[in-house]
This record gives structure tokens, C-alpha cells and sequence, in this order.
């Protein structure tokens, strides 16, 4: 049953940025010669009134990127309120704020029309800078092995978890020690942490030149286990180091963005400009 909510949930995820590419791309085409004009002759294109920050189109896009913003927050506290521990993987929490780091700030953009001035501008360069740090500590946190529940296993766990593929390795799959010095020279020469999804990419490449012909899918499964573990373990200490520092700076461009963001929108409804409503 797990595995099927798994598959659905990537499923739905896929079809979720499918439709939100789509979507960008249609209203990006269709914006494009508002877009492109210099900012003194758009109050003279015919669909100023809509796609203008305050117009139909883009004040709908501002709203809607703005909740998806807050909807980001929800992670956070699935992530600390034991509470919501049952409600799905912590990973699948991670999914969907990512997907919402992505999209959020894509629809401000365009709710900005491109035109970011005065204190929203803070706010709106701040959002840029808690996304694309997300990308950086969503690469991160794939570095860092995690039990079932989601949370991150010790350094212990990690060698211990180590210690059993390489086990299997021997025993159920037949390796000699000469395959196994293999695997950990393999593993020692991942280079720097900036190179490991490069050298993660083409693993299974290199993997089959050591392994005997005709290897199994289990035994390359195990085997890249394996290789993968070990360079987790060689880089544990400085990928901690790293996600601290990271939490540093995403944190307080994070609140900076809500806070404006909150004031902004405060002052634009005191304004006067309610959507449709």
C-alpha cells in the first residue's frame, strides 16, 4: 500500500509540473509583447489592465503565487510537530514544498510583470534567494542517507548499514576481496562533494568494468549501495557543516520575503484593490 501511495504521489507531482510549465509557457507566449515594452509605453498596450501587477490576470497570478508561498511553511511544520508525523513520508512533504518553491516564486514573477521596484523588491529578491538556496539544500539533503520515517541516520547507522551490503556482497552475492578492494577504490575516488552527482551519474558505468560478467540487477543494485554509502560516510562531516551554514542564510531571507510579503499585501488591500472581489 505504500509503494502504491508512493507511485500516485509521483504521479501526481509529475503531472503537477507539467501543467505548471504549461501553464507559464501559455501565459508567458501570450504576455510576451506587454513583457518586452519599456515600462512608460505599457499603460498604452491593450492588455494593460490585465496583465499588470494590479490587473485581472496578474493580480490573480500575485495571489495565487503567494499562497503557494505560504503553503511552503506547512514543511516546516510537519517537520516539527510530532503531531503530523502520520500524515505521509517526510520526503513527500519535501517533494511538494520544492514543487511550491518552484512554482510560488514563477507566478509572482509574473505578477511583478517584471517590474520590481521600492520595498517589494527586497521581498521579491529575498524569494529569489530562498529558492535557488533550496535547490542548494535540496542537493543536501539527497547527500545525507535517511531511515523510513524520513529522518536523517547517524554516522553509526550509516557504517552499520555499510557493513551489512558489504555482508551481502560476500555472502549472498559471492564477491571475492579482490571485487571488494575494487568497490572501495571505486569509492575513495568520488572526487570532491561539488562532483559526486557527475560521478553518482556514471557509477553504474564504472561499476560493471569490476563486477564478473553477467552481473545480476541485485548484485549492481547492492554494489552502487555500496560505493554510495562509503562516499556519504567520506563527506558526512562537511555535508552537516555545509546544511548548518545553509540553514543560516536561507532561514532569514525566508522571513524577510513573509514579512514584506505580509506588509504588501496589508497595504494593497487597505488600497483598495481586492481582485475581483
Amino acid at each position: 500500500m505504500a509503494v502504491a501511495h508512493a507511485r500516485a504521489f509521483r504521479i501526481v507531482l509529475r503531472i503537477g509540473y507539467l501543467l505548471l510549465a504549461a501553464a507559464l509557457t501559455w501565459l508567458f507566449v501570450a504576455g510576451i509583447d506587454y513583457y518586452s515594452l519599456p515600462l512608460d509605453q505599457r499603460p498604452h498596450h491593450p492588455d494593460f489592465r490585465s496583465l499588470r501587477p494590479a490587473g485581472t490576470v496578474g493580480h490573480g497570478l500575485g495571489i495565487v503565487g503567494s499562497l503557494q508561498i505560504l503553503l511552503l511553511l506547512l514543511y516546516s511544520l510537519r517537520k516539527r510537530w510530532h503531531r503530523l508525523a502520520g500524515l505521509g513520508h517526510v520526503g513527500r512533504w519535501l517533494d511538494a514544498h520544492i514543487f511550491l518553491g518552484v512554482s510560488g516564486p514563477l507566478l509572482v514573477t509574473l505578477h511583478t510583470s517584471f517590474k520590481v521596484q521600492g520595498l517589494v523588491a527586497v521581498s521579491y529578491w529575498s524569494m529569489m534567494a530562498v529558492a535557488f538556496s533550496g535547490v542548494f539544500g535540496r542537493y543536501l539533503y539527497l547527500q545525507l542517507p535517511r531511515n523510513v520515517l524520513g529522518e536523517a541516520m547517524t554516522l553509526e547507522q550509516i557504517q552499520a548499514q555499510l557493513a551489512e551490503t558489504d555482508r551481502r556482497l560476500r555472502e549472498q552475492h559471492g564477491l571475492d576481496q579482490r571485487i571488494m578492494t575494487a568497490l572501495e577504490t571505486v569509492t575513495t575516488a568520488g572526487g570532491s562533494l561539488w562532483r559526486l552527482p557527475l560521478n553518482n551519474m556514471l557509477l553504474g558505468m564504472r561499476l560493471r568494468s569490476h563486477l564478473p560478467a553477467g552481473a545480476s540487477p541485485g548484485v549492481l543494485g547492492d554494489a552502487k549501495a555500496r560505493v554510495l554509502l562509503g562516499r556519504r560516510i567520506l563527506f558526512h562531516n562537511r555535508i552537516r557543516e555545509l546544511f548548518h551554514y545553509w540553514h543560516v542564510i536561507h532561514k532569514p531571507f525566508a522571513f524577510l520575503m513573509l514579512i514584506i510579503m505580509v506588509i504588501h499585501v496589508g497595504v494593497t488591500v487597505a488600497l483598495g484593490y481586492r481582485w475581483v472581489f
